[in-house]
């Protein structure tokens, strides 16, 4: 049977020469900064904001020449390129590839819902889109709640997505590019921050392709998103107050 350490008058082992295992400063100063961390925790946890913004806060208004602010963001740094599906055949599928395979899915399931003819506001940003250098490609963005955005880059609309689309079924984005192909439709788009007839355009038509886009998964954030923005007394008010251009009678 192992001896275990003797122990010294103040309850802590010591080697066998009596020197102590541990520095007694040491193992008092960890003892003191427990109660501190437990009181740090508790204070965090009452102090922190734990309700979700708005989903009309979440799709954070952009610039002159980008549609929904995305933050910061983690690019891909693989450049092979691939073509987009049927209707999207133009759109240059940039990244890796999980990323273009992800990339491509999306399209392809945005195309599937267009052919309903239901989504005008899409089809014509698709037409838009596609009438010069479209890039599609999936990055990692440093504001939360961001599915999607379109920015004006080296004369190209450069679409991305949300990197997790690349580790689910990325017919999930469908949505969300519905959504943001509707922005693109805004004629005073680029040039102007998109208007709030534009956004509640592309959000109503997000709903209709969120009914027709069967998932067993359940429908992803950016139909959640829309109902919530939808289901405000003054969809079109609030769009406003979050910063989209009052575009009303233009």
């Amino acid at each position: 049977m192992t001896d275990l350490p003797p122990l010294r008058d103040d309850g802590l082992p010591t080697l066998a020469t009596g020197e102590p295992v541990l520095h007694r400063w040491f193992v008092l100063a960890m003892l003191a900064l427990v109660p501190v961390a437990l009181g740090v925790t508790v204070w965090a946890w009452g102090a922190a904001d734990r309700s979700p913004d708005p989903a009309v806060e979440r799709r954070a208004v952009g610039t002159a020449t980008v549609t929904i602010d995305r933050g910061d963001a983690e690019l891909p740094t693989t450049r092979t390129v691939e073509d987009g599906p049927s209707c999207a055949a133009a759109v240059r599928v940039v990244g890796d590839d999980a990323a273009r395979a992800a990339g491509r899915r999306a399209l392809a399931a945005t195309c599937t819902l267009l052919r309903a003819g239901d989504l005008p506001a899409a089809a014509a940003g698709l037409a838009e889109w596609t009438s010069g250098p479209a890039v599609l490609r999936l990055a990692t963005f440093a504001r939360s709640g961001v599915d999607a955005s379109v920015r004006l880059e080296d004369g190209a609309m450069v679409m991305e997505l949300n990197a997790r689309y690349a580790f689910e079924d990325a017919a999930r984005a469908a949505p969300a590019v519905v959504h943001q192909l509707g922005l693109i439709a805004d004629p005073a788009w680029p040039g102007a921050v998109v208007g709030a007839a534009a956004e509640l355009t592309a959000t109503r038509e997000t709903a209709t392709a969120c009914a027709r886009l069967s998932l067993p998964e359940g429908p992803p954030r950016s139909c959640r998103d829309a109902d919530e923005v939808l289901a405000a007394a003054d969809p079109y008010a609030a769009l406003v107050a979050a910063g989209f251009r009052d575009d009303r009678g233009e």
